[in-house]
């Protein structure tokens, strides 16, 4: 009963990553949506800029974070 939301597959379509305005519009509206989310999945064990600020972020609002491993094997 959940809906995945991969921002990191979606937003390349139509944004540069490399250029640094579209990359701070990204990030912003990865946040965007994170706030209309109940719970953040973290999955594989590298992490990259990014996800360490949508981690953070979920911290400090108290979300609920899943890790999952490569193998897709919930860490408790």
């Amino acid at each position: 009963h959940y809906v995945p939301i991969a921002p990191h597959l979606l937003f390349p379509q139509f944004m540069d990553d490399s250029l640094g305005e579209d990359r701070q519009t990204a990030m912003f509206m990865n946040l965007v949506l994170l706030s209309k989310c109940a719970q953040l999945w973290v999955f594989g064990s590298v992490r990259s800029e990014g996800m360490q600020q949508e981690i953070k972020w979920a911290k400090r609002r108290h979300m609920t974070i899943r890790y999952f491993t490569e193998e897709l094997e919930e860490i408790e």
